[in-house]
């Protein structure tokens, strides 16, 4: 048999590092979590494999497939539709489909068709004798390291049908989660969008209307009307500068938000702003424990679950924090050391890890804190949506009452000449 040099943690937290023999790595851990131990990492001796599912760089006609579905038009594989895939194939496997079948059926249903050309890729390799997780792995713009690593172990434990069902309760919560970060943010995106339509129109027909009168009468404009009358000039009379400046500062940004520096400054300062920040945090928290959750309660070491987690939380600072803790994981630290010491993560989560790590029950620990955070979710989307709508309401009426204010100052002014001018005569 295979021999595996493992790296694990006792009950007590003391690291343990031994070589062993077992049929796979999937048995491997499966004996070793028996036993009450935290497995943080295998390595396969002979062949220098790095365990089960690992991230590892794709091969050329991987990178080939991936870019030929990569397509500008092309539509997204979204997390729903994983999740509907993922239980699909369950059933039908359960139901006695074969894996070739059930991948045919789906991929004849499918309207997306970048996951069609996927799926029938997969098909392509499955029926050449492939795994179906080494097929996945082909296509990382569809299938992330988390579904190969899961699926993977499916392969190796011959519960392929269980470990689906998880992946697609996994994805249905997450997409859950984005619905309801994306309703957070859909009405102030409605409204702002509009205000910014009013107020256009206010410097595009109204400002100007009064600006000719001004002139006309030769008004003494007071410092708020001439700032009014200068934003409308740039706008009715110079937009051949103003639209471009204002397009090219938003294409910096966008470049500038691409860049490891910049997108690393981006989420530091989401993560600081008093309405969002807690927001992302909450989300990040409680899609970092669903995630690691899963891995860990399906046999994948903790080491790469911190590793194959820390691309799923679309925030680079948490990110970074998760590869710190997974470094100090393999340096001997417990989890609930590897992650107090980021600062970044609350301490309620932390003191859950401990509890888990302690009583070895930490998937379980991690599935409780996770519907926690997704209720803390749901209390902030709908704390942000009460909070923006009177806050727009309230920036629309000041600048309403800006621009009252810029146009009647001056026409006062000229009801007071004109009263001046007829008391003289």
């Amino acid at each position: 048999m295979p021999l595996y040099t493992v790296t694990a943690r006792d009950a007590s937290g003391r690291t343990i590092s031994q070589v062993k023999d077992a049929p796979s790595v999937g048995d491997l851990v499966a004996e070793l979590r028996r036993s009450g131990l935290t497995v943080i990492g295998v390595k396969s001796e002979g062949s220098g494999g790095g365990g089960m599912g690992g991230p590892s760089s794709a091969p050329t006609e991987a990178q080939a497939v991936a870019k030929s579905q990569g397509g500008l038009f092309q539509k997204k594989v979204k997390v729903g539709d994983l999740a509907a895939f993922c239980r699909q194939m369950s059933t039908m496997l359960r139901a006695g489909l074969s894996l070739l079948d059930s991948l045919e059926t789906i991929a004849n249903e499918t309207e997306n068709q970048q996951f069609k050309l996927a799926l029938e890729s997969v098909m392509t390799d499955v029926e050449a004798g492939a795994k179906l997780s080494d097929g996945f792995r082909k296509h990382p713009n569809v299938f992330d390291s988390l579904t190969c690593s899961m699926v993977e172990a499916g392969e190796v434990s011959g519960s392929l049908d269980t470990i689906l069902e998880q992946l697609g309760m996994f994805f249905k919560r997450r997409h859950k989660l984005q619905r309801q970060i994306k309703s957070a943010t859909a009405y102030p995106k409605f409204v702002g969008g509009f205000f910014a339509l009013i107020v256009t129109g206010i410097f595009t027909f109204l400002v100007p209307q009064f600006a000719r009168l001004f002139k006309q009468y030769g008004a003494e404009l007071p410092a708020l009307t001439k700032v009014l009358i200068f934003i409308s000039d740039a706008i009715v009379n110079y937009w051949w500068i103003t639209i471009p400046l204002i397009a090219g500062i938003i294409v910096a940004f966008i470049f500038w938000r691409r860049t490891p520096a910049g997108a690393a400054s981006w989420d530091r300062f989401i993560l600081k702003t008093p309405l969002f920040g807690p927001l992302v945090l909450k989300s990040g928290v409680s899609r970092f424990t669903m995630t690691l959750s899963t891995l860990v309660r399906n046999g994948i070491t903790l080491d790469q679950s911190l590793e194959i987690t820390s691309k799923t939380l679309g925030n680079i600072v948490l990110e970074q924090a998760v590869l710190d803790a997974r470094q100090k994981l393999i340096q001997g630290y417990s989890l609930f050391q590897a992650l107090s010491e980021s600062g970044v993560f609350p301490g309620l989560m932390t003191k859950m890890v401990k509890v888990g790590e302690d009583s070895g029950a930490l998937p379980d620990m991690l599935n409780d804190v996770t519907e926690y955070y997704e209720e803390e979710v749901s209390a902030q989307v709908q704390a942000i949506t009460s909070m923006i709508e009177p806050a727009l309401i309230v920036g629309l009426g000041a600048v309403v009452l800006v621009v009252i204010l810029g146009i009647y100052l001056p026409i006062f002014g000229l009801s007071r000449a004109a009263a001046k001018g007829a008391s003289k005569h």
